[in-house]
């Protein structure tokens, strides 16, 4: 049989026999055989290959209804108990593989609307097992295939999932945000460009993800999930067609007052996400209000899903974007380049927009500093305790430990007043947070973090010379004894200078 016959296989057309016809391969002996096995293809160490070259008999005979059912069956369905071990490990990743690097004639014939079987198994998915018995590999293996398909046939996919019905489909992501590969599938398909793409009412998608965050246990990743799909949505931003809902939602008194409730509730697991979330929503909100302030060096995002606005890859090298990576984060590929790129829908609406966004960013900040008080009383709180508490013997001596809700806390207040916003200065001021924040910076030695965080606060207060920032530079000498301090400490570094021991250590941390 000649090559060009059939399409010819890869091997046959570029490293054939020498001389006629070139012997045909074990995987075009069983194409042979009509109605051949899908289990019997997925042996075949070629198949991979065959079907990203568009072997044509290959892709015929997966485009056909029952071949398309067991590929999607590897990917979503437990092997039965007396399965062989190709059927457990092999079969699904070689039938993911596939589907990634699918030509065009698959995905239209998976697509079809006339013809949905594939696509009812593969989004049965969600609802086949309980939420706490997903099985990982199986969902990061589904949401691969998922974000595959509708990063290619966009329109398709929604105009199904409306059909399915979003109600349910959303509640059934919102139980499974445990497993990131899932949240990262749910964020890929609210990232919605246009209405046309628009899968999940998003009028109240906040309130039903934070519902979600205190329905969890200690050990869920649910809270962390939660927080970079927000990220990653306002990571978005520019292309988001329902940002000005999402900010208002983000925005509003009940989302603040519950972030900070989490932040006070001295859970370990559910602090560092509230406090985490809390400060993304505040450096988007205010990225473009003062020069140096960056979103991206403080926000997580989901790496591995989020798709640039505008693809720098060509058609041909989409299909293994994210091979490599672990089988539970491989939610996505890049999307194909648009021919242009995306107007921001904040440059769309009008010169209103401007105003619109700094009515909520006042908002926002104005309900955030009057939590001050809060803040501040943890900090006395903490300054209170005694420094016997939960101390840790080192070589540098006793070491006393801060707390990590008070180290959150801290790094929120250096956040907020890096925005230079005169609301949130003021609150500083009046809640005497400058004193407190320095006098832990001096109790806790050897506290980078502390540090660290201190320092960007002080050098915010510094920055300018405002009535505010000089008011808060007189709280410090006056009810600090900064001045003083400061004398204090290099005397004694000066001290330990001149001493003839030798130290094998330095004195403290924050001395250079």
């Amino acid at each position: 049989m000649a090559a060009g016959e059939d399409g010819g296989s890869f091997w046959a057309t570029f490293g054939g026999g020498a001389a006629g016809a070139p012997e045909a391969t074990p995987l075009e002996q069983l194409l042979q055989t009509p109605g051949c096995s899908v289990e019997a293809l997925l042996e075949e160490e070629d198949v991979i290959q065959e079907f990203k070259s568009c072997h044509d008999r290959l892709v015929s005979r997966f485009c056909e209804p029952d071949a398309a059912k067991v590929l999607i069956e590897c990917i979503t369905c437990e092997p039965p108990p007396n399965a062989s071990g190709s059927r457990c490990f092999r079969f699904p990743f070689v039938a993911v593989e596939l589907i990634t690097c699918a030509p065009a004639r698959f995905y239209e014939a998976l697509v079809n609307p006339q013809r949905t079987d594939a696509m009812d198994l593969l989004w049965s998915f969600l609802g086949s097992t309980a939420p706490s018995q997903v099985n990982p590999v199986l969902a990061g293996y589904f949401s691969r295939t998922a974000a595959t398909i509708f990063s290619k046939y966009p329109t398709e996919v929604v105009d199904y999932l409306r059909g399915r019905g979003t109600e349910k489909l959303l509640e059934e992501f919102l139980d499974r945000l445990h497993l990131r590969s899932l949240a990262e599938l749910l964020a890929r398909l609210l990232c919605a460009e246009t209405e046309a793409q628009v899968v999940f009412q998003t009028n109240d998608i906040v309130s039903r993800l934070l519902a979600r965050w205190q329905d969890v246990g200690e050990e869920s990743d649910a809270q962390e999930n939660i927080s970079l799909i927000i990220a990653e949505l306002l990571n978005q931003k520019d292309c988001l067609c329902w940002i000005e809902d999402l900010t208002n939602q983000l925005t509003a008194p009940g989302t603040v007052k519950f972030l900070v409730d989490h932040i006070f509730s001295q859970q370990a697991c559910g602090v560092p996400p509230a406090a985490s979330l809390l400060t993304t929503v505040v450096l988007h909100a205010t990225s473009d209000c003062k020069e140096g302030m960056s979103v991206c060096a403080s926000t997580p995002t989901l790496s591995p899903l989020s798709p640039p606005a505008i693809a720098l890859v060509g058609e041909d090298d989409v299909v293994n974007v994210g091979a490599d990576e672990p089988v539970v984060g491989e939610a996505a590929l890049a999307r194909p380049a648009p021919g242009s790129p995306p107007c921001s829908p904040m440059h769309t609406r009008g010169s209103n927009s401007e105003e619109w966004m700094e009515r909520r960013r006042v908002s926002l900040m104005r309900e955030v500093a009057s939590h001050f008080p809060r803040l501040s009383d943890l900090l006395s709180s903490s300054l209170s305790k005694s420094t016997s508490d939960l101390a840790l013997g080192m070589p540098q001596g006793t070491i006393c430990a801060l707390g990590g809700t008070t180290l959150e806390v801290i790094s929120l207040i250096s956040t907020l007043s890096r925005t230079g916003l005169e609301v949130v200065l003021d609150a500083v001021l009046q809640n005497q947070l400058l004193p407190r924040c320095m006098e832990l910076f001096f109790r806790h030695p050897w506290n980078g973090l502390l540090h660290n965080s201190v320092r960007l606060l002080f050098s915010e207060v510094l920055s300018s010379s405002d009535a505010t920032r000089i008011d808060l530079i007189r709280q410090l000498l006056k009810e600090a004894s900064f001045a003083e301090r400061l004398v204090a400490e290099y005397s004694a570094e000066a001290d330990l200078k001149a001493s003839s021991v030798k130290q094998r250590h330095a004195r403290v941390g924050y001395m250079g």
